[in-house]
């Protein structure tokens, strides 16, 4: 089984990407592969009309799409700004379609350098798979105050967060090998009903 872990965020250097990494780690431990997709470094452009006639802007999307294509889980990681997930992380959800996420499971993760973290998950819970069909798991991972809890060996100090990512990671690789036939059944058959009623 392969993961797909994207960190949302615009920022070089930023703490999403320390715990994109960190779970990297923590998924070896339950998938074949891994990637993380740094979408500061990918610099996509916003979503626009030639994404659906693949004009020349969009040529660094087409190797993403195929990876996702052939990823069996999804982690997406967003930092809390403003109280919202970030417009990279909703940018590159509004550009995924059903042939890349319908049917499989995906983490929300949130990262916060104070207690909070709650908001940008409810956000994209509410819209996050609405043409995309991405199954989000029930459960999701806050990290807060995160840059006293990771570690520069990609480890988190919290014990209690460690556990909970290491369950929360394994219950996703477990919802992956259920979904898998999901998948292959139904993306196909649901190309009428993709932008929902």
């Amino acid at each position: 089984m392969n993961i797909t872990i994207v960190a949302g965020t615009q920022r070089a250097g930023a703490q999403t990407l320390r715990v994109a990494n960190y779970l990297q780690r923590v998924a070896s431990n339950y998938f074949q592969s891994s990637e993380v997709i740094d979408l500061f470094t990918l610099d996509l452009p916003f979503w626009n009309e030639g994404i659906r006639t693949s004009t020349q802007e969009w040529e660094k999307w087409l190797p993403v799409a195929e990876r996702l294509r052939h990823s069996d889980a999804f982690i997406f990681l967003t930092p809390e700004w403003h109280g919202m997930a970030t417009p990279a992380l909703k940018n590159f959800l509004m550009l995924t379609t059903d042939d890349e996420l319908a049917h499989k499971p995906a983490l929300l993760v949130s990262v916060s350098s104070s207690i909070n973290g709650v908001y940008p998950i409810s956000e994209l819970r509410m819209t996050g798979s609405k043409n995309n069909h991405v199954c989000f798991l029930p459960d999701h991972l806050i990290f807060r105050n995160c840059e006293e809890i990771l570690t520069k060996e990609n480890t988190c100090s919290d014990e209690k967060l460690n556990a909970r990512s290491h369950y929360t990671v394994e219950l996703l690789a477990t919802y992956s090998h259920a979904l898998s036939p999901v998948h292959k059944d139904m993306v196909h058959a649901g190309k009428s009903f993709r932008y929902g009623m």
